[in-house]
């Protein structure tokens, strides 16, 4: 039932306490339901239970969006931003309309950066990209700590490697401390205009390292830019929404761009990509999350099925390249099953 509450806006805080007591990675408020958290990957209850209101989450938005902010949600009528709560809670935020009500969904993000090394990457494959020059694709669903992964990479160049490392983000949700490289982040719309802008600025300045979030606005104008980028001397990181290394290369052969023929794009990307590394985050027997990961590496094999438009039979290159630091992600489950990390249920129809 409705229940109404006297401050809204506190009720919104004891939520992002409740989240951090239960170690939660996202909350979602929506009115006409009471409060949900993203626990381990599954949804419960948040504190309290009340069924939330119009009024309370109209509220709730004004209490953490600018004048400018509201008026972009008016206009848009949905908006991803991240925001600082206190000294420890930042979030990402998903605010958007429903029903002709504001709904908002809220993830989590921590502050410490994932040592590289402890994700399980092959060896092989971390030695090789820190010297690297191309396309590294991160793939994975949404929530998959594809953001974290790239995090824990720029990390590790930044520790051990002297390089010029310019990140084009929207919006910006790691935080890096300069260490014996040099990191430009830039926000879409705030720091630069647009993502095409930021490529072209990236193509004109000396830079070693470039990482990309996925921008699904101006990614057909700007993939000729990217393989160009990533031509040079340049390591590009690029993220990208698909389940798994041969989703996320059909997704950028798919790109219909005016410059470039289909033929084109597929003898650029054969000759530019490093590898790609496709994830899932799986619930484990611990009430947390294990990361299931599948790599591939580029090889004369792998760039030979690329120019033909062959695509899917990558799969049969990534099985048998494991000394070459290639995985596939149903091993990858399977490990973790083995291991005793993860429960047989949770590997679908993989075979153990």
């Amino acid at each position: 039932m409705f229940i109404d509450m006297d401050s809204p806006v506190d009720f919104f805080k004891k939520l992002l306490l409740d989240l951090a007591k239960k170690n939660a990675s996202g909350l979602h408020l929506s009115v006409g339901s009471a409060p949900l958290l993203r626990v381990y990957g599954r949804l419960s209850d948040g504190e309290g239970g009340e069924v939330l209101k119009k009024d309370d989450l109209e509220k709730i938005i004004h209490s953490f969006l600018s004048e400018k902010e509201l008026a972009i949600l008016e206009d848009k009528k949905e908006m991803i931003l991240v925001k600082d709560f206190g000294d420890n809670f930042r979030f990402r935020i998903n605010v958007f309309m429903q029903k002709d009500s504001p709904a908002i969904s809220l993830s989590y993000i921590s502050g410490e950066i994932t040592d590289l090394d402890s994700l399980n990457i092959p060896p092989v494959f971390v030695r090789n990209l820190l010297n690297a020059t191309g396309l590294l694709i991160i793939a994975g669903p949404p929530a998959s700590g594809k953001t974290s992964t790239i995090a824990s990479i720029v990390e590790k160049i930044n520790k051990e490697k002297r390089k010029y490392i310019i990140t084009l983000e929207d919006p910006i949700e790691k935080i890096f401390v300069n260490r014996k490289s040099l990191i430009n982040q830039r926000q879409i719309g705030r720091d630069v205009n647009t993502f095409f802008d930021g490529l072209r600025h990236c193509l004109e300045e000396d830079v070693d390292v470039v990482y990309l979030d996925e921008n699904r606005n101006d990614f057909e104008r700007a993939l000729p830019y990217v393989l160009e980028l990533a031509s040079g001397n340049t390591l590009v990181i690029l993220e990208v929404n698909a389940e798994n290394s041969i989703r996320a290369l059909e997704k950028i052969l798919n790109t219909g761009t005016e410059n470039l023929t289909k033929e084109s794009v597929r003898f650029m990307l054969a000759d530019v990509l490093f590898g790609v590394v496709a994830q899932r985050l799986i619930p484990n027997r611990e009430n947390g999350l294990s990361l299931a990961l599948e790599v591939l590496s580029s090889n004369f094999a792998v760039k030979s099925l690329i120019r033909e438009g062959n695509i899917y039979q990558l799969d049969g290159i990534i099985q048998n390249s494991a000394e070459e630091g290639m995985i596939g992600m149903d091993k990858s489950i399977k490990d973790l099953v083995l291991s005793g990390q993860v429960d047989r249920r949770e590997a679908g129809d993989v075979e153990i």
